[in-house]
């Protein structure tokens, strides 16, 4: 059965947490899940609803770079900030 929301509103690429990405690609912070004061936090840091960042390692920590600067996060945490690929546009 095909849900309202997704026949109105389509989402071209499909989310996932920061903690199940793969290193390398550039990505866009969907969305952000915790508590207010968590969320909160991460929006301080960097972690804005549509910046681009990119997950440069995946090992013990999660070794992201954000506006510049590289932060690392637990996987736990890692797991409420969802992500896609980041849309870029090529002009011909």
């Amino acid at each position: 059965m095909v849900e309202y929301h997704e026949l109105f509103m389509p989402r071209p690429f499909s989310s996932t947490p920061l903690s199940e990405a793969k290193a390398g690609p550039v990505l866009c912070v969907e969305r952000l899940e915790g508590s207010e004061s968590v969320c909160r936090r991460l929006r301080e840091v960097g972690f804005c609803e549509k910046a681009e960042i990119r997950l440069l390692s995946r090992g013990g920590q999660m070794i992201c770079n954000v506006c510049g600067t590289r932060l690392a996060l637990s996987r736990q945490l890692a797991k409420k900030i969802w992500v896609t690929s980041s849309a870029v546009e090529v002009e011909s």
